[in-house]
């Protein structure tokens, strides 16, 4: 026979109280059940566990052995099964996020989401995918810009925003009310890294427009590239919405008019059977104040 963490349970229950008897009723079985699992495991092991005089048993030197490793064994399994219990309810309430657009003002949105829901943890991933369209693997949400809307059973477009141009005040098209994207072919720009899905959006922009853009500061932080833009170090696509807090005194945005510039930004998800609630409320909540968040309407 195969030792099993029944008859080491039976055993230990026994052992404790030297009693068939009291072991039975403890342990919500017959007598004769009890005795022939104990019968079984002094025959697996080769060793009698208990001596027996009259009615009465006792936990010999062997006994007491295995009841160490008994005690042990089965101590272990419960620490192992409680383990279990706590990270599968940590896991239940995980949700993993791929965030490739809108960094500027989704923590706020994520800091909402997690007052109403505290008990969920959020694990936020930020890595380029080579495809900014591809869910990545093993992650339940992920928010990315594309050139044309996505709407199909597991992405929606939330939000879709004019591309302008920051000039320095100083530039000679800085006053005008637009501009076509062609007279920029000799300027320098400022942009994120070549992976990222703005830059992609934005060079494909270029292309239409009949040149290569000369980037002259490029950096994979977002936050960086906005600064660099708020201190007139040179030209840059900023998306009208989510970007707009680069604006500033020495700094305008200036509507492009040919050709037209527009990124959308898309959220994407697991397939639901696969999904936790704790995602599926935040692709929900996503879903339902995305706008408000990039519009600033939830800000102070």
């Amino acid at each position: 026979m195969l030792l099993s963490t029944k008859e080491l349970m039976y055993f230990q229950k026994t052992a404790e109280y030297e009693n068939i008897t009291k072991a039975s009723e403890e342990l919500h079985l017959v007598q004769p059940a009890l005795s022939r699992s104990i019968s079984n495991l002094e025959t697996y092991l080769g060793v009698k566990l208990f001596d027996r005089v009259g009615r009465n048993i006792t936990l010999n030197r062997y006994g007491r052995i295995v009841k160490y490793h008994a005690d042990r064994i089965l101590h272990e399994l419960e620490t192992m099964e409680n383990e279990l219990k706590v990270e599968t309810g940590r896991q239940i309430k995980t949700v993993s996020v791929s965030l490739y657009a809108a960094s500027s003002f989704l923590p706020e949105l994520l800091a909402d989401f997690k007052d109403r829901y505290p008990d969920v943890r959020i694990e936020i991933h930020q890595n380029h995918p080579d495809e900014e369209k591809a869910l990545p693997q093993n992650t339940d949400i992920s928010i990315f810009s594309t050139i044309i809307p996505i709407e199909n059973d597991r992405t929606c477009t939330l939000l879709s925003e004019n591309l302008c141009l920051a000039l320095p005040e100083t530039h000679p098209y800085a006053s005008q009310k637009s501009v076509n994207l062609s007279d920029f072919n000799e300027d320098g720009f400022i942009s994120l890294g070549p992976r990222t899905s703005l830059r992609t959006i934005t060079d494909a922009y270029c292309q239409i427009a009949g040149f290569t853009p000369n980037i002259v500061l490029e950096s994979d932080s977002p936050q960086s590239v906005r600064s660099f833009i708020k201190g007139g170090l040179g030209i840059a696509f900023v998306p009208e919405i989510t970007w707009s807090e680069v604006k500033g005194s020495h700094v305008k945005l200036v509507p492009i008019k040919k050709p037209e510039c527009i990124r959308h930004i898309c959220l994407a998800w697991k397939d639901e059977s696969y999904m936790n609630q704790a995602a599926l409320d935040l692709r929900n909540f996503i879903v339902d104040h995305f706008l408000d968040y990039a519009s600033g309407k939830n800000r102070e």
